[in-house]
């Protein structure tokens, strides 16, 4: 994954993304930097505003005034946006970065693709070409959840 590290460069400060936090309790996800497992300790600092559908909107309890008071900020809040698949506020400052990073993900995935099918085509005689098939195949399922098939 990559780390962007939201303390430095691109972060606005708006707050927006410690609002509105998707949480399936559940199946311990939480639909914030893509698809995660919910961690005690981020679970902790989560406060349910709304629930739709099994899934609870929650909002951070050390936000105030649009600002972070967490003396003690957990690792999924310092590396935030940590995947490109992350759900970002509008006009948050990563939206370029996190673009770019997935763009890079779809690219490789469509590379793969080519090259299966280059590489079912002379299976017959390479047979050794099952191995990097499989691998392939595995990197683009990592991605199925968020649309793999479909790019």
């Amino acid at each position: 994954m990559y780390n962007i590290n939201m303390e430095k460069n691109f972060c606005n400060k708006c707050g927006m993304c410690c609002t509105d936090i998707a949480v399936d309790y559940s199946k311990r996800i939480m639909y914030r930097d893509g698809i995660q497992e919910l961690s005690e300790t981020f679970a902790g600092i989560l406060e349910p505003v709304s629930e739709k559908n099994g899934i609870t909107l929650c909002t951070c309890k050390f936000l105030f005034d649009r600002k972070c008071t967490n003396p003690n900020k957990p690792e999924e809040c310092k590396n935030y946006p940590s995947s490109p698949f992350a759900f970002l506020p509008e006009d948050c400052g990563y939206s370029g970065e996190i673009f770019v990073k997935l763009e890079d993900i779809k690219h490789k995935v469509r590379k793969f693709k080519e090259e299966i099918l280059n590489y079912e085509i002379m299976l017959e005689s390479e047979p050794e070409l099952e191995r990097l098939i499989k691998h392939h195949k595995a990197f683009i399922d990592r991605y199925k959840i968020y649309g793999s098939n479909e790019w």
